[in-house]
């Protein structure tokens, strides 16, 4: 998910670098969670330093799980409106990294989705922001400079849902390989390489007589 941010930055002529240390930036990270040391990507935006980190909510986590925070974002937040989950998860993000940053003088922007398809406001204000800086084309006339704006950010949502839906599909095949590992290595084999890369499931058949 990163990575496509990335490249949508430099369809907009921002120049950017991931994974930046916080300590390289004069700032001291939030906690000692070696995830709290780094921020996903860092850009300069009409002279502005910004801070990116990419977050993907998960409304339905099992209630008993041995990570924390997954305890915390349990069932019971698939209950809640459509993109409530990947607020709560710009909130958590904002205030845990928005202090630091704007202190030392940097623009933090959390960018968040739900695994169910919904991305957060945070994200959809920075897609149009980032809209605005595509040169249109002279084929264009200027009385049409809305619908592409409107346009480029529909183009980069879908881009962005169809690599949510590879999160999934991996998030999905990386567990059932490790269920099946945990059941024993008979279970184990029937899973031997990703699901993901194996592309859709073709039983095994027999050609009819004659053939």
């Amino acid at each position: 998910m990163r990575n496509l941010f990335v490249r949508i930055l430099a369809e907009a002529d921002v120049p950017s670098n991931v994974d930046v240390s916080l300590h390289s930036l004069a700032m001291t990270p939030p906690d000692d969670n070696p995830k709290s040391q780094r921020m996903n990507i860092y850009c300069v935006i009409d002279g502005r330093d910004y801070l990116i980190d990419v977050t993907i909510a998960h409304p339905c986590r099992p209630d008993n799980s041995p990570i924390p925070f997954h305890r915390i974002v349990n069932r019971r937040s698939a209950q809640l409106p459509g993109g409530k989950a990947a607020q709560l998860a710009e909130k958590d993000k904002i205030d845990k990294y928005g202090p630091i940053t704007q202190a030392a003088g940097f623009r933090f922007v959390p960018l968040a989705a739900e695994t169910f398809g919904r991305w957060g406001d945070k994200t959809m204000d920075f897609l149009k922001m980032l809209a605005k800086r595509k040169p249109r084309p002279t084929s264009i006339p200027r009385e049409e400079d809305t619908a592409f704006r409107e346009s480029i950010v529909n183009h980069w949502s879908q881009l962005l849902s169809v690599e949510l839906m590879k999160h999934n599909a991996f998030q999905v095949a990386s567990r059932a390989q490790r269920a099946a590992a945990a059941r024993g290595p008979r279970r184990a084999s029937a899973f031997p390489e990703d699901f993901v890369s194996r592309g859709p499931y073709r039983p095994n058949t027999s050609p009819a007589a004659g053939l």
